[in-house]
């Protein structure tokens, strides 16, 4: 922890010292199957969904612009983890479904989720581990709040 310090007035730089490091070791384990956080975040949302996902779909779950989701798409189509095609109904929706190389990657992320997990709850007791996600939980309704009444 060189560049952090514990004793801060206020927890938001430690937060974000916390997913910068959270993040190099995703980025570090995720190397050799060269694919990023983000790519492995939008397998997983194609994974867990029922039925037909747009691309729009993606971007609201990702909350990103429409030219960075299909930056996202396009570099898993050239790795042949999904695959896009127009939807029957409407011609401008593009719709995702993963390849089997991609439902099959999804297993493998988990696990170096669950292993990246692990190491950052260390250390802690479940009931921690708990309390914690509460705070955190609360934190992240704080800062979505102002987000959210500006955008209305």
């Amino acid at each position: 922890m060189k560049h952090c310090t514990a004793q801060q007035e206020h927890f938001g730089p430690l937060l974000g010292y916390c997913d910068h490091q959270m993040m190099k070791l995703m980025v570090r384990k995720l190397r050799r199957y060269d694919v990023s956080p983000m790519q492995c975040r939008t397998l997983t949302f194609l994974y867990e969904q029922q039925g037909d996902v747009t691309q729009k779909n993606l971007q609201e779950f990702l909350r990103v612009k429409p030219p960075t989701v299909n930056g996202i798409v396009e570099r898993l189509e050239e790795k042949h983890l999904l695959t896009r095609s127009v939807s029957p109904g409407d011609g401008r929706c593009k719709l995702l479904h993963l390849t089997e190389e991609g439902r099959c990657f999804y297993q493998e992320f988990i696990a170096i989720m669950d292993e990246v997990h692990r190491q950052a709850e260390q250390g802690f007791t479940k009931e921690e581990v708990k309390l914690l996600q509460g705070f955190l939980q609360r934190v992240a309704e704080n800062l979505s709040r102002e987000t959210e009444e500006t955008h209305t």
